[in-house]
């Protein structure tokens, strides 16, 4: 059973999807160039290029090749395709087919009998009956890795409900299909849709955590100082401030190639280490002084101490200093080490009673 929208009659997948089964070649199956996984849209990729991206260290398909050469392809577990003309475009199960084809490319380095096995493998077909195949695909994608069994990574979301919003109904539709709040939807929207507008910022991205910067456009104070002017109902992007996004980017990720001048050491470098320092980040964004020093090459410390009261900073610190002794405790330190810490607690308190 798949999940619907609260009040929706739930049907079994095969009665909502209206998939059809059939054995395919290998060879009649082409990768999904617009798969969100692989970047959505935004990139143009071959068919050989796209293999290789599968095969590589970010998907890691060639550890399905073990699996599939003693188990061959299990057939409970098809590949979910959509008819294209005479072809078939793989909408699940990129990894599998990536898998599938390095072995019959090295045929002659596997047993007869494996190679022979993956000749045709299953498939579920999508048909455009009614006109109404997008949705269906689009349900069922969305079901599967949104919120579903198989979860995706943010970004890979993000490119997701990208492809699918465009108007306010489309928003509408979406968080009803997904059950989906609209802050849910800005988190995973918001950073695709201005890095896209930011342009070759973009090339810059890759391998980062998306989901920090979801976290920090989510938060007002991060976007007033962007100066972000976005659809409320669509959440396009209409404008922004490319040099504050691009010091934002170094808060966030740091920037090795920074080479600029400034008053402090931590220029280039990555001030936010964990999430729950967004919240001080956007306390010191929203002071004039403190975005300042921040951009001057400050520590977000440095900076905090510029921008918010005494007492605000030191609670901040405060939380830090918890959440490291937390850290440390679940990391269950042997004796030893306890004693370390403790040296290190007590060289604090002489250097405090000494000032």
């Amino acid at each position: 059973m798949i999940f619907m929208p609260a009040g929706t009659k739930q049907e079994p997948i095969e009665n909502v999807a209206k998939l059809t089964p059939k054995d395919l070649a290998p060879s009649q199956l082409d990768f999904d160039a617009t798969n969100p996984r692989l970047g959505g849209d935004r990139k143009r990729l071959t068919q050989a290029h796209i293999q290789k991206i599968l095969e590589g260290e970010e998907h890691l398909a060639l550890e399905l090749v073990p699996s599939l050469v003693a188990n061959g392809f299990i057939p409970y577990e098809p590949l979910i395709v959509r008819k294209v003309g005479s072809r078939y475009v793989v909408l699940e199960g990129n990894r599998r087919l990536a898998a599938v084809k390095h072995i019959l490319a090295k045929k002659d380095q596997y047993p007869a009998e494996v190679v022979k096995d993956l000749t045709n493998i299953p498939t579920l077909i999508f048909k455009d009956e009614g006109g109404d195949q997008e949705r269906r695909i689009r349900t069922y994608l969305g079901v599967r890795h949104l919120f579903g069994f198989r979860e995706w990574p943010p970004e890979s979301k993000a490119h997701f409900l990208d492809q699918n919003i465009s108007s306010a109904q489309d928003l509408a539709r979406i968080m009803k299909e997904m059950n989906l709040s609209k802050g849910q939807v800005m988190r995973y929207l918001m950073p695709v849709r201005i890095m896209r507008a930011a342009g070759d910022v973009l090339a810059n991205f890759e391998g980062k955590d998306f989901w920090v910067l979801g976290e920090a456009l989510g938060r007002s104070d991060i976007r007033e100082y962007i100066k972000l002017v976005y659809d409320p109902n669509t959440f396009d992007v209409k404008s922004f401030d490319l040099d504050k996004f691009n010091y934002l980017l170094e808060f966030l990720y740091g920037n090795e190639e920074e080479v600029r001048p400034g008053e402090y050491s931590a220029i280039g470098m990555r001030r936010i280490t964990d999430t729950r320092q967004l919240s001080q980040l956007g306390k010191v964004l929203k002071s004039k002084k403190g975005a300042e020093t921040l951009e001057q090459g400050a520590t977000l410390q440095e900076a905090a101490m510029r921008a918010i009261s005494r007492e605000e900073a030191l609670e901040d610190l405060l939380d830090e200093l918890r959440t490291v002794l937390q850290q440390l405790i679940s990391m269950q330190p042997s004796k030893l080490d306890v004693n370390r810490i403790v040296t290190q607690l007590d060289a604090f308190k002489k250097a405090v009673q000494s000032n």
